[in-house]
């Protein structure tokens, strides 16, 4: 994040302040000076709060940065540029208060703009949001922020002081160690779920060995005791189940087959013995049916005599049906030809009827020619009419725009001819503009530069003043310090170390007798009496006290008014005056006056000759406008002109109106005469095609119904001889026999059937005979009861077979079930038992007592103290290095930091500092901090660092290896500022941002030196 500007409204001693960073270059190294309370902190408090909504520092709140000397009425806004990588945000908040007047509260507001092509656009509105997307872009919150950026004022060194638990919080954010942690919960969880696993497979394993089937043996019964985490024990008795149980179905399985051969063979003889009882019941029943047959026999013989005459009458039959079916036709066919010559009489007269109609419509064919010949001429004047109308309307109108037009540009050129006349040529002449502005701006600066030294004669005297009322009082304090210290020197300061040991003196004068050796001196005691007045002792130690406390008073004056002589002293020699010089700055101010107004009267005569020229340019462009008009408005009424002429000439009309009533009606005749006419020849048409079918269909029906009649004649003929050949004298003969054939079917039938049985059952009596000769059937009751207690038998082998087979076949799949789970038991606690140590180790069960984040952590803060001990090294003369404290203990430990001392060769408490090394400790541990982070956090940019106050606790020599490490930071593209009071700054940083305090407010401006 690098500082572009920021705009103050209403915040601390800044009313409405605008800094624009931008006057600090790249690699440039800046120092913000000002008077004690002058606001420079608040500066860093501006940037924090535009960020954060926070101050630079814990102990200040949201509503002590507001202005006291705010209007009542506006409100504390700050408007922060910056960059971030190769994006640039603009940040406006403002701060919530109470307006003058409301009892309630005005609510923040936070907007957030990126600078997107052209422009800043809005990113978010919202407090909350826009807190959290500040966050996210920088990728530190306010307390990191104060670490890595800015080092407040009080707050420099509490990361260096800062308990593990604390330096955690900043470090796991910087690089983002939170992950380690997750790695660390979710291995964690992984294996609390892999021995959950574990526990569930072998509940599994229980279930499964406790169903396993023992077949009652005894020793099965002892294995199958067998706990189940005793899994090699378990996959040694598993062979002997299964071969215990494989003998068992080996027996049952032969018992079975040998039941099975016993019952086949019994139902065997049973089936045979039943076979023959039914073929001897058949036997006698196909016998029985065979002799019903043969007492039919004549009466299917006379059945036969009657179907042969049958045969012989049909082909007669065939005959007078064939004769009855003609007649049909020929009454038919004449009925046709009848209605065809009825059709042909209707054609005719219709033919002649509309023959008459056509000839009267072609006698006013004459008149409908020349009416087409018109429509033929004009169709193109009617299909443009809409032209010819507006040609009509538009002449007259033409004609009065047209003199307009003329009036108007004769007015035109009137005026321009006038402008010429009068300006002459004349320019604006904007060189002698320049020239006057160039004066004006020398005799400016000279003014300035005037009221600036006459400015800095003023400073000077005030100075000069204030520097022999400094040494005065300088003076004065010496001398008072001189009789301070001899008064101190004159009091007599013997045995005043006992002042404050009586009651020890008379406590060991109680147990002490004379003759005994002293505790304190270890010489014999010779007297008990009192030898020291105390009284005495505690009214010197009492002037004493009052002296030291007076002279401390001096020595504290003495350092102010020298350090006030040293700063105006500085001033005076970087700023000399010639106090000789005199200036008549009223004399320059009056031809400035005289020069301004020169100014004022060229400007106004350029203004006016430049409006006279725009007019001239806007009238001659009138005219040509003008002209362009009217040879445009000559083209239309030249061309409607043409139009109505043409339009006269073919149309014999006077206007549109008359030649379109013409044109209409004289088409509608046409139109009504073509289509008459066209329908009458399709009438005529028609009616000639359907005359000429229906004669074509007479020609048809009487040539068929001649044929019809040939063939009626040749069957009746065909019958006389069939009756003649069969012996019928009669029809009555004829018919009689021909009703009979109706009969014939089922005459033929019978006998069909007749045949087909006594066939059949002859066969099967044949067969019977043959397979019941020479044999005898048992007693079928007691053969069934055989196979009855052959069957029961059987079923309980087959019961107790299937019974062990279910169990051995159950066993089976147990015992690979509990094969694969034993395996996959193995296998994962084989796999599982590397992640369960590294778990616990991740976890901090090792001997460092170091979790893995807290192991990463210590890994960083070794690289940052690294790093920061290369320029500690450098600050401190080799002699200070810092050492992370080796301690174990449990949680967030290992990065509490101590410091070695080269000198002492010993390491001691960080707090064991003086305050200019703990300035330096904290400068270069906060340098190594974000040199690394920059390094490994690849989204935080950080581009700027501020740090406020800490130099003034530095000796010189100090501070100048101080400002080299800080000089060799903005060398590397990094933007650093730095407040302080130090004088020594100022000469070896040429850029200052002063801060000056004028009455109630504050301004900046930035110096270069």
């Amino acid at each position: 994040m690098r500082p572009i500007s920021i705009t103050l409204t209403n915040f601390g001693p800044f009313l409405n302040e605008y800094i624009d960073f931008r006057n600090v270059h790249e690699n440039q190294l800046f120092l913000i000076s000002g008077k004690t309370g002058s606001g420079k902190t608040m500066i860093f408090d501006a940037i924090v709060y535009a960020l954060f909504g926070e101050a630079s520092t814990k102990g200040r709140k949201e509503l002590d940065l507001r202005s006291h000397f705010a209007d009542g009425k506006s409100p504390m806004t700050v408007v922060f540029e910056f960059k971030l990588g190769d994006s640039y945000f603009k940040v406006e908040r403002q701060g919530a208060f109470y307006k003058e007047g409301n009892v309630s509260k005005t609510n923040g507001q936070l907007d957030i703009f990126q600078y997107i092509e052209d422009g800043y656009e809005l990113r978010e509105s919202k407090i909350t949001a826009g807190n959290q997307m500040l966050k996210g872009l920088l990728g530190v919150d306010a307390e990191q922020f104060r670490q890595l950026f800015i080092l407040p004022q009080g707050e420099f060194k509490r990361f260096l002081l800062s308990k593990s638990i604390e330096k955690q919080e900043i470090l796991r954010t910087l690089f983002d160690s939170q992950r380690f942690e997750m790695i660390q919960k979710q291995l964690t969880d992984d294996v609390k779920e892999s021995r959950d696993q574990i526990e569930r497979n072998f509940d599994q394993l229980e279930n499964y060995w406790h169903d396993i089937e023992t077949f009652n043996d005894a020793s099965l019964q002892e294995h199958k005791a067998t706990p189940v985490r005793q899994t090699e024990q378990l996959l040694k008795v598993i062979p002997e189940f299964e071969r215990t149980g494989n003998q068992l179905l080996e027996q049952l399985t032969k018992q079975q087959q040998s039941q099975q051969q016993q019952l086949e063979s019994i139902q065997q003889q049973l089936e045979h013995n039943k076979q023959l009882q039914d073929n001897f019941h058949k036997l006698q029943q196909n016998q029985a049916e065979l002799a019903k047959l043969n007492e039919r026999e004549p009466e299917i013989e006379d059945l036969k005599q009657t179907l042969t005459k049958l045969n012989e009458v049909k082909p007669l039959a065939n005959l007078i049906e064939n004769k009855k079916t003609l007649d049909e036709k020929r009454l038919a066919t004449e009925q046709q030809l009848y209605q065809v010559e009825k059709t042909i009489g209707q054609l005719v007269q219709e033919q002649t009827e509309l023959q008459q109609h056509y000839d009267r419509q072609q006698n006013h064919s004459e008149t409908i020619e020349q009416q087409r010949q018109f429509l033929s001429n004009t169709k193109m004047f009617y299909q443009h009419i809409e032209k010819y109308k507006t040609a009509y309307n538009q002449i007259t109108d033409i004609q009065q725009v047209y003199n307009e037009q003329s009036q108007q540009l004769t007015e035109v050129k009137e005026r321009i001819e006038q402008l010429h006349n009068e300006l002459k040529d004349e320019q604006p002449d904007y060189e002698a503009i320049e020239k006057i502005d160039q004066q004006i701006y020398e005799l400016t600066n000279q003014i300035k530069e005037y009221q600036r030294n006459e400015t800095a004669k003023q400073q000077y005297i005030k100075n000069q003043e204030e520097i022999e009322q400094q040494q005065a009082k300088l003076k004065a304090q010496e001398r008072q310090l001189a009789q301070l210290t001899a008064s101190y020197n004159d009091i007599d300061q013997v045995n005043l170390q006992f002042s404050n040991k009586q009651e020890a003196i008379a406590q060991i004068q109680t147990i002490l007798n004379i003759g005994d050796t002293c505790p304190v001196c270890g010489n014999e005691v010779h007297d008990l009496a009192q030898h020291i007045d105390f009284e005495n002792l505690s009214k010197r130690q009492q002037e004493l006290s009052k002296l030291e406390h007076s002279m401390q008073q001096c020595k504290e004056q003495i350092i102010q008014h020298t350090t006030t002589l040293e700063h105006l002293t500085t001033q005076q020699t970087a700023n000399p005056v010639n106090m000789d010089e005199t200036y008549d700055i009223a004399e320059l101010e009056q031809q400035l006056t005289q020069i301004q107004d020169q100014r004022t009267a060229a400007k106004q005569r350029n203004t006016y000759i430049q409006n006279q020229r725009t007019q001239l340019q806007q009238l001659e462009q009138q005219a040509h406008t003008l002209e362009l008009d009217l040879k445009k408005s000559e083209a239309q009424y030249q061309q409607n002109e043409t139009l109505i002429n043409d339009f006269e000439r073919v149309t014999q009309c006077a206007n549109t109106t008359d030649f379109v009533k013409t044109f209409d009606a004289q088409n509608e005749d046409v139109t009504n005469f073509d289509n008459t006419v066209e329908q009458l020849n399709n009438d005529l048409q028609k009616c000639q095609n359907q005359l000429n079918i229906e004669r074509n269909s007479k020609k048809y029906v009487e040539a068929q119904l001649q044929d019809i009649k040939d063939e009626l004649q040749t069957t009746d003929e065909k019958v006389q001889q069939e009756m003649h050949r069969i012996g019928f004298t009669t029809m009555a003969q004829v018919q009689t026999a021909i009703e009979q054939l109706n009969n014939k079917s089922a005459i033929e039938t019978e006998i069909n059937t007749f045949e087909k049985e006594k066939q059949t059952i002859s066969i099967v009596v044949s067969q019977l005979e043959e397979a019941t000769r020479n044999q005898t059937v048992a007693n079928i009751d007691d053969l069934e009861q055989q196979v009855s207690v052959q069957q029961t038998e059987l079923t309980q082998i087959t019961t107790q077979l299937n019974q062990h087979e279910y169990k051995v076949d159950f066993n089976k799949t147990k015992f690979t079930a509990i094969k694969n789970l034993i395996a996959e038991l193995n296998d994962y606690l084989h796999t599982q038992q590397e992640i369960f140590q590294l778990s616990e180790i991740l976890a901090g069960k090792n001997e460092h007592k170091l979790t893995l984040e807290n192991y990463v952590l210590i890994h960083y803060l070794e690289r940052i103290l690294g790093q920061a001990n290369q320029r500690l090294a450098l600050m401190t003369n080799q002699r200070y290095q810092l050492k992370r404290r080796q301690q174990v203990s449990q949680g967030y430990s290992g990065l509490e930091i101590d410091v070695f001392d080269a000198y002492s060769n010993q390491t001691r408490h960080i707090s064991s500092l003086s305050g200019g090394e703990s300035f330096q400790a904290s400068l270069a541990l906060a340098l190594g901090l974000s040199e690394i982070v920059q390094q490994e956090a690849g989204g935080i940019v950080l581009s700027s660092m501020f740090v406020d106050e800490g130099f003034g606790t530095l000796d010189q020599e100090t501070l100048e290896t101080a400002l080299d490490t800080l000089l060799r930071l903005k060398s590397t593209g990094r933007m650093v500022g730095i407040i302080s009071h130090v004088s020594e700054l100022k000469q070896r940083i040429p850029l200052i941002l002063e801060v000056t305090t004028e009455g109630y407010q504050s301004v900046t401006q930035f110096k270069q030196q």
